[in-house]
Parts: structure tokens; sequence; C-alpha cells
């Protein structure tokens, strides 16, 4: 899984490179800051340009400012320069699409030269604080804007990047937003808010009620799963960086690449763990979410048995498939078994197959429900 960070000046970029994050994403403002990264040999992904930056607001109406393209030009310059990938263009309470078409149509010549992916990102309208809706908010409006960019400069260079807080902010569904941006979806900003403020926070940060995410990552990550998602992961997570020690910064590095991998182990690579030749892949549990297994992958990769404590159920079947004592797991030879944890007491199931002997997964539904 491709994940980068995003710059925030002060930050240790070889402290980032440590945690595995070698590929650094910089804010066009932040350039002369950020201007050793290079010099230190680690490479520059992106470049973010804030399109609200280009644009003048009278009388209601968003109109592209003179120098618009001058400033979009120069970051591309830079872009190539650097050897980035991508731009990313930040379009945050700029209504209308049109002031985007009319930049590209000015620079579609160089756009079509340099070859650079440019990515739109999906954004909002903020009046008193409050957040609305715009031409950069909806995935569908996104996917035939990106379209109609690409019929501009000829090229099919164009794509979408979802901020996870901007979709926060209008109460948006992140995983039909997902859904609906399809293959145009190639970059994720990943972080959180509690849905009042664009915070850039850490993911997994809010909650609400009794503990319960404001952010729904578990099926944000299922989401770019199911899509077979390619692209990379950037974390903007500059309202943490930006306001605590840089002491703390290693820290925080090693957490968001433990994020990654948890979700890269969890979720991304559970194909590849289920897909064992010569296995027998054994559940432990028979409940709920067996079935939820069952419906995600039991075509595909069908268990040989199910297991549980309730000596009630054995001998009979949930789903088609026989329910046995945990003692029968013992009767398939290690070297042939897949065991997976599917119930929501893992840890007091893990012991009990740590005492066995037992090698074992664990099976996460809500990545799939």
């Amino acid at each position: 899984m491709k994940a980068g960070i995003q710059y925030v000046n002060g930050i240790s970029v070889k402290e980032a490179a440590v945690h595995g994050f070698n590929d650094i994403e910089v804010l066009f403002e932040d350039i002369e800051n950020a201007s050793g990264i290079l010099d230190e040999g680690f490479s520059i992904s992106g470049i973010c340009v804030s399109l609200k930056a280009m644009t003048d607001f009278a009388e209601g109406k968003d109109l592209l400012r003179e120098n618009a393209s001058s400033v979009f030009m120069t970051a591309l310059e830079y872009a190539v320069k650097s050897g980035a990938e991508y731009i990313v263009i930040e379009t945050e309470c700029v209504k209308s699409a049109s002031v985007l078409e009319q930049l590209i149509d000015e620079c579609a010549a160089a756009i079509n030269k340099a070859g650079i992916y440019i990515y739109v990102e999906n954004g909002f309208s903020s009046v008193d604080n409050r957040f609305y809706h715009n031409d950069y908010s909806e995935g569908a409006l996104l996917t035939a804007l990106t379209e109609r960019l690409d019929a501009l400069c000829g090229r099919r260079l164009f794509g979408i990047c979802i901020s996870i807080g901007h979709a926060n902010l209008l109460g948006t569904n992140v995983r039909d937003l997902v859904d609906e941006c399809g293959g145009k979806l190639k970059l994720m900003h990943i972080n959180d808010n509690d849905g009042l403020s664009d915070q850039h926070q850490m993911p997994y940060t809010f909650t609400t009620g009794r503990g319960s995410l404001s952010t729904d990552w578990y099926h944000i990550i299922g989401s770019l799963f199911r899509l077979n998602f390619k692209g990379r992961l950037v974390f903007d997570t500059k309202g943490n960086l930006s306001r605590t020690p840089k002491q703390l910064h290693g820290v925080m590095f090693g957490l968001m690449r433990a994020v990654i991998d948890e979700w890269e182990d969890s979720c991304f690579r559970t194909e590849e763990y289920l897909a064992q030749p010569g296995r027998q892949i054994i559940l432990f549990g028979a409940g709920k979410m067996a079935q939820n297994y069952m419906e995600a992958w039991g075509l595909k990769y069908r268990p040989a048995f199910l297991v549980d404590n309730n000596s009630k159920i054995w001998g009979q079947e949930r789903m088609g498939l026989p329910v046995k004592s945990p003692d029968e797991i013992l009767e398939i030879p290690s070297e042939k078994r897949n065991v997976w944890i599917c119930n929501q007491y893992y840890d007091a199931i893990g012991l009990q197959l740590d005492k066995m002997g037992v090698e074992y997964r664990c099976y996460w539904d809500h990545y799939y429900l």
C-alpha cells in the first residue's frame, strides 16, 4: 500500500522515513520551507495547490484571478523539476466548477506537455461556520468534472482526491463517495474531525455517544478494498503535527504507520491469507460474524467446518456447514489448517487457541459489512 505524509513546516522527514514514509506531499505555499527535502535524498510525491488562493469572491460569484494561470504554471514547473507524480487542486470554499475549468483551459498545453497527474479534491462552501455542498462535493460531479478536464487537455491526466475530513463536514457517506468516484479515485487524504470544523487530526481521534467513531473508518477502508484501490493514502494531519512538540512527532509517525499496517493486515491482505493452497479454512464461531463471512467470502473461500464453544450446537449445521467442537481443530494437521476467529470475543478465544497450540487469524468483519 502506497502511503505518505503531507509536509508541515518543522517536521523531520528523516524521522518520518524511519517509519516508512519516504514520499512527502508539499503545499505550494510551503515549497520554500520544504526545499531541503530533495537535498536530503527524499522525494516529493505531490504538490497541493489551493484554488481558493487563485479565486476572487465578489457579489456572490467566483472569478478566476488574472494571475491564476501564472501561479498554477509555477506550481506545475516545480512539480516537474522535483519529480513529483501529481498535483492536488484543493477546492474548499470555491463554489463553481467553471473556475477550475477556466484555469485548466488556460494551462492545457503546459499540462499536456508535463504529463503530470492532477487530482481534484472534494470541497465544500462555508458561510458563518456552516458547511454546504457545491460543485466539488459529490462523487458524480467530480467524476464528470475530471472527464471534462481530460477533454480540455487531450489526455487522461485528471483524477479525484478524497479528503475524508472534508466529506465529514458535509455529513457525506464516504463509502458512497468512494463508490461514485470509482476508478477516477487516485488519492485519499487521511484526516479526521468532529464534523464541526476542518481540524486535520489523526484517524480515530473523535467519537460520539458511547464511543462510536465519528468517522466510519472501517467501512471507508473496506470500500477502498472492494474498489481494488491502487492509489496513495496521504496523512494530511497538520492539525496534529503543527501543534505538538517536535519530540512527539516520531511517536505520531509511528502511530500513522501502525494505522497503515492495521488496514493492510486486517483488510487489504485478508484474501491473501485466505487463499493458502492445501489448507482448510476453519471458522471459530457459528453466529452472526460467521454469517457475515459467508456473505463476503463464502462462495470463493468456503470453510471446511465451523467450531463453537456452545456444545448444544455441535453436530448441527449453520449456513450449510457442520458445527464441531474446538478440539476437532486438532484432528487437522497444523500445516493443513487455516483457522480464523469469527467471534467478537477475540481475546478470550485467542487465549483458548494459544493453549491448544493452534495458530490463527482474526476476521474483522466491520471492514466488509
